[in-house]
């Protein structure tokens, strides 16, 4: 099975001024290809409810309505029978 890693952007990675030009839906597109090429089914992301890429988010994906996301992360630093 593949894995893509991508880090974690911050809210308002991109600076305003150079929102609404066409290069988030770029490098979406140019994600897709390139995992489709390197045989993933898809993509999924997550986004906060307020984050000003929603716009675009609904345009180019389509929204799960109740969707939750969980996340866990053991310690590094602690064995499994530490736990």
């Amino acid at each position: 099975m593949h894995q893509l890693k991508i880090r974690q952007p911050t809210a308002d990675f991109v600076d305003a001024e150079v929102r609404r030009q066409g290069i988030a839906t770029a490098v979406i597109e140019w994600v897709a290809r390139d995992a489709k090429e390197r045989g993933f089914p898809g993509l999924y992301w997550n986004t906060l409810e307020d984050a000003p890429a929603r716009a675009l988010y609904d345009k180019v994906g389509k929204f799960h309505k109740g969707l939750i996301h969980y996340a866990y992360r053991r310690d590094v630093n602690q064995t499994p029978t530490q736990r």
